[in-house]
């Protein structure tokens, strides 16, 4: 049998530089949980940082090893959810949104006084 080989000639794209994200300012960190039983929560915690918090990442480590553990915020024993009702959750980070600043009451209109 002969043996062929094909040149294929590769043409290097150019070279793209990662978008720069900014690492300082507040980020909310917002992780959405959906319950077996058709209930749903939000978890958000506001950091500095573009890093996924610890306790996030602690949830979905236990939430894809299917532990029976009890997940708490803060380590609230009144507030958190059993890993094991968890059928789906999304993570989400973000910049908050801007404060409203609320602009100076329209001037009313002046009243005559009839005398």
């Amino acid at each position: 049998m002969a043996r062929t080989t094909a040149k294929t000639k590769t043409t290097a794209a150019p070279e793209q530089a990662p978008v720069a994200v900014e690492d300082h300012g507040p980020f909310v960190h917002q992780l959405h949980l959906y319950l077996v039983g058709g209930q749903n929560f939000t978890l958000n915690e506001v950091t500095s940082s573009t890093k996924m918090p610890a306790n996030v990442v602690a949830f979905i480590n236990a939430w894809r090893e299917k532990k029976d553990v009890w997940h708490s915020p803060n380590n609230d024993p009144r507030f958190g959810v059993r890993v094991k009702d968890v059928s789906l959750y999304e993570y989400r980070v973000g910049r908050p949104a801007p404060a409203k600043t609320e602009a100076a009451p329209a001037a009313e209109p002046a009243k005559e006084e009839q005398k």
